[in-house]
């Protein structure tokens, strides 16, 4: 592995150089790795608030604890800093609206449902979607301007749907082998 200092070349060049860091560049190389897409949520109600992610990831399975990332400027970051509980929902191929409605386009024709989980009154997720996870804030570590909150997977469930992808800026899909 390079040392951030060294120069990183690419077949289109030089991207980092010794004297400064890129960081559209290093946005772009973040970019070639494909992610999932996962609407973050707290709340409910007048009190629900959400966020479109791909910033998510397993954490442990004993416990089972997932993680997710929020920039220290997002909304979502000071909601979960007082909140105790989270959702997250994985979207399905089918919702790249939502990831659009939530990531602050306003989809004028869409209408999220969300459903409620039963006895959290603090949660709700999206309805469709191809996993659900309600969580526990169980920890909260600084990284740079964003923050890793860690949840313990209080209930979650899962649905045989293609997932929607996040890769170079765009939205894909993963072709599922059916047996």
């Amino acid at each position: 592995m390079l040392p951030v200092s060294e120069p990183v070349v690419s077949s289109a060049g030089s991207c980092a150089a010794p004297d400064g860091f890129d960081e559209r560049c290093f946005r772009r190389a973040l970019g070639r790795f494909a992610t999932g897409v996962v609407v973050i949520s707290t709340g409910s109600g007048e009190h629900l608030h959400a966020m479109t992610a791909n910033a998510f990831m397993s954490g442990s399975l004993k416990p089972p604890l997932i993680v997710v990332s929020v920039g220290h400027r997002a909304r979502m970051h000071d909601r979960l800093m007082e909140s105790r509980l989270f959702g997250v929902s994985v979207l399905s191929d089918e919702q790249e609206s939502h990831s659009r409605h939530f990531a602050g386009d306003a989809q004028a024709a869409l209408a999220p449902r969300f459903a409620p989980v039963a006895g959290l009154p603090d949660v709700v997720l999206l309805e469709h979607a191809v996993a659900r996870f309600a969580a526990r804030v169980v920890d909260r570590h600084p990284c740079g301007d964003h923050t890793l909150f860690i949840g313990e997977v209080l209930v979650f469930s899962l649905d045989e749907q293609a997932p929607l992808v996040f890769f170079g800026g765009r939205y894909a899909s993963v072709a599922l082998d059916r047996c």
